[in-house]
């Protein structure tokens, strides 16, 4: 059951200034009238059968009455708090909210029989606890610790440290630290900036944790904070860690956090780390050292980055691998680093259950594609269920900023229409033959790109060159079907960039 507008109807009107407010505020009115009939008369039918409860997101609305009423009528406990009450079987809430508090409701859901998994995936370091949560199990939380007022200091990453260590029985935690990054007017900041969590001593015990992500949040070694994550945390519980996109401080990239997980994070089924185009080492030793210190992961993601194959190929398991590097400018003669024919085949005779691969793939001057990696990624990986390639669009790095009055005309490589395309999957299927094999995707463009102020010309052309192909085997010698997909441009990503 979902209280509020449908999610995908609350991001249109938060992104799109043609749908008016009072539709939106008449669909919460609506879904406050239903709660309200719902407590006052349990109907046993309807009660019994809601077992997941989602509060969709409020929106950005600034200075609306009406709906700053219908907020405090929610969060008041003879509604939402009750209409929890009311419900037997309920398994799972889902919380988008980061106000308003919803103690009532919260407090409810801690004392409700089922003991339901609360999920709250819009946090922002403004919820304050007065107390233990062990009904939470999930929280995603975006902080700005960079913006406060001449009278009041920015305390969000503390209360929100407070959050985290109310809820006793976490399993998933995701933490992004944004803002202060470009822009033509910065923040003027009166206080000092907390970016941390901060301990003053004492033993602390962290949630038992099955899932990290931390993108732009490094745990402070000068101020003692390392530590209690290094002796808190229940490593051997930790099954899945994320790092990235953004940096840490001064443009250090996530990686330089393995440094000190290693030797402690030794049970990781799934690894993903990412960078934005413009931070961090294409071929950081760090990355490389701790892939190769444990076998247990099943799933990895690297973006950015590249790492050899003899670095991957300790983890036997492995069943879904991405691999991308991006194309960036480098100096004359150096090319992207990309797996070559004895990389494949050393994954291939390393990782049997590979079902899953997205790889990096060249192509020359003339966008013809190699031959030797064709035939051998055809001749490979018998388990592989989709293969995805990723090839370089050809951008002139040269030019100029947005507006630029000479643009080129088009990229250094072919374009990846369904001629190109053909060129390489019906050699590929010819070669292949019946297999598991479902989807070959190849793709140009990128969704890494971050910049601090005015996009360089090429941006807006790679977004207009990039191209996503799906192929098919269709069953008949030769023949393959070939499909567009959606593209994934860096401007779709809205929640990788900075926000208050």
């Amino acid at each position: 059951m979902i209280i509020g507008p449908k999610p995908d109807e609350d991001y249109r009107h938060r992104h799109d200034e043609g749908i008016r407010v009072k539709g939106y505020t008449h669909q919460w009115a609506d879904a406050l009238r239903a709660v309200r009939r719902l407590v006052a008369n349990p109907n046993p039918d309807q009660t019994y059968a809601v077992r997941e409860l989602e509060l969709a997101n409020f929106g950005y609305r600034r200075g609306e009455r009406k709906m700053a009423k219908i907020q405090t009528d929610l969060d008041k406990e003879e509604t939402l708090a009750a209409f929890v009450k009311a419900l037997p079987n309920l398994r799972q809430v889902r919380l988008s909210n980061a106000g308003p508090p919803f103690e009532a409701f919260l407090q409810a859901l801690n004392e409700h029989p089922n003991k339901p998994d609360v999920h709250l995936l819009g946090e922002t370091g403004l919820r304050l606890v007065s107390g233990p949560l062990p009904c939470v199990a999930t929280i995603r939380a975006r902080v700005n610790p960079y913006t406060d007022k001449p009278e009041k200091a920015n305390t969000r990453m503390t209360d929100l440290q407070k959050l985290f260590l109310s809820c006793t029985n976490l399993r998933s935690f995701a933490l992004t630290v944004s803002g202060n990054y470009g822009g033509c007017m910065r923040p003027h900041i009166h206080h000092t900036v907390t970016e941390n969590f901060q301990f003053d001593g004492g033993k602390v015990t962290f949630p038992p944790l099955e899932s990290l992500s931390l993108n732009g949040y490094h745990p402070a070694e000068d101020e003692g904070e390392w530590p209690y994550w290094r002796d808190g945390m229940q490593w051997g519980r930790l099954k899945s860690l994320s790092l990235g996109p953004h940096p840490i401080g001064h443009g250090e990239s996530g990686t330089s956090l393995l440094q000190h997980f290693q030797g402690l994070a030794t049970s990781l089924r799934s690894l993903t780390v990412v960078c934005w185009a413009s931070e961090g080492s294409e071929k950081p030793a760090v990355l490389r050292r701790f892939l190769e210190s444990f076998d247990t992961l099943v799933e990895i993601t690297v973006k950015r980055h590249f790492v050899p194959a003899r670095s991957l190929i300790t983890h036997k398991k492995l069943r879904k691998l991405i691999l991308h590097c991006i194309e960036v400018e480098r100096p004359e003669g150096e090319s992207r680093p990309t797996l070559d024919v004895d990389d494949l085949v050393l994954l291939d005779n390393s990782c049997t259950e590979l079902e899953e691969l997205e790889i990096d793939i060249s192509r020359d001057t003339s966008g013809q594609w190699p031959k030797p990696i064709l035939e051998t990624l055809a001749a490979s990986f018998p388990n592989l269920r989709r293969l995805t390639l990723h090839c370089e669009v050809g951008i002139d790095f040269s030019g100029g900023f947005y507006g630029a009055p000479e643009r080129p005309e088009g990229p250094l490589l072919p374009i990846l229409d369904e001629t190109v395309v053909r060129t390489f999957a019906e050699p590929f299927f010819a070669l292949r033959g019946p297999s598991k094999l479902e989807n070959l995707t190849l793709k140009t463009g990128e969704n890494l790109r971050r910049f601090p102020q005015w996009p360089p010309t090429y941006s807006y052309q790679e977004r207009g060159w990039e191209r996503v192909r799906h192929v098919y085997p269709s069953g008949r010698d030769g023949e393959v079907k070939v499909e567009r997909g959606e593209s994934a441009s860096w401007y779709q990503y809205s929640d990788w960039f900075d926000s208050d």
